[in-house]
């Protein structure tokens, strides 16, 4: 009798088993791609000379097993032309009926853009598009690529353009001239600026006239101009008969303008930015 009810006992545990394994095998036979949705691409970082940004890609496994991914790739298209692609490998799990999240990060030179594209050079923003593909190790599948695809307005940023329109001499004395030294600043872009502080390193034929700091804040209009005056004075007598000459003369002077514009933009990701200044040409002078 004992052994009768041993062997009862044993047939419903083989039963289980069997059925157990069949179970798996059939999860395996129905491994379905996971799902992917954009949650939102996202500006990260902005400056003038580029723009970053992520697409946040939701990742939902339908499997009763945990999948890997191993990394992703993508095509960033501006004009419906494809502008940059790449790809990393970035391994990820995720669980059974479980969800995950992955990140796509793109930045963009704005040189390279409008080298690339003429006809954005005067304009404030464009569409764009990007396909990427994630790439999964599944059980029986193998690797697969599941695609997803987003767009949108990218907005472009272009440089304030700093020139020299002038070198004015209001006062010529025997051991010292006061003159003024007018600047033009552009702003192409579609929203305003503040200029909290200038410095300068102003030289002509060579020799530094002046080498100061302006901290007046000047505004600058969304697609406007702002003018700036630095007075310059000189010492005669410590600078020689060379530079008097230049102002008695009525020839242009050859300059060179170094130094550093502190900007704060109305954009708020763009923010706080600093443009260098390397400027040389000519200049007339002018008498009041």
């Amino acid at each position: 009798m004992k052994n009768r009810i041993s062997g009862l006992i044993q047939v419903p545990a083989a039963v289980l088993l069997l059925l157990s394994g069949c179970a798996e095998v059939q999860q395996l036979l129905n491994v379905q791609k996971p799902a992917l949705a954009v949650d939102r691409v996202r500006l990260t970082s902005l400056s003038l000379d580029a723009v970053g940004l992520v697409l946040d890609v939701a990742i939902q496994n339908p499997n009763a097993m945990a999948v890997n991914l191993a990394g992703f790739d993508y095509d960033f298209k501006l004009n419906a032309l494809s502008f940059v692609k790449g790809n990393q490998n970035k391994p990820l799990e995720i669980p059974a009926k479980g969800s995950g999240k992955i990140e796509i990060p793109v930045t963009l030179g704005f040189r390279e853009i409008y080298n690339t594209y003429q006809s954005l050079k005067d304009t404030d923003s464009t569409d764009y598009s990007i396909a990427a593909g994630l790439s999964f190790n599944l059980p029986v599948l193998g690797p697969v690529r599941v695609p997803v695809s987003a767009g949108g307005q990218l907005p472009l940023i272009k440089i304030p353009k700093v020139s020299v329109t002038s070198l004015r001499l209001n006062r010529m004395g025997l051991t010292g001239a006061d003159l003024e030294l007018n600047l033009s600043v552009e702003n192409p872009n579609a929203f305003s600026f503040v200029m909290n502080a200038l410095k300068y390193d102003f030289s002509v034929n060579g020799l530094t006239w002046m080498k100061g700091s302006r901290t007046q804040a000047v505004s600058m209009n969304k697609k406007g101009k702002a003018q700036v005056t630095i007075p310059v004075s000189l010492n005669l007598l410590q600078m020689g008969e060379t530079v008097i000459q230049l102002l008695r003369g009525g020839s242009d002077l050859n300059y060179q303008l170094d130094g550093n514009l502190d900007l704060k933009a109305a954009l708020p990701l763009l923010g706080s930015v600093s443009l260098p200044l390397d400027l040389s040409g000519s200049v007339p002078l002018t008498r009041k």
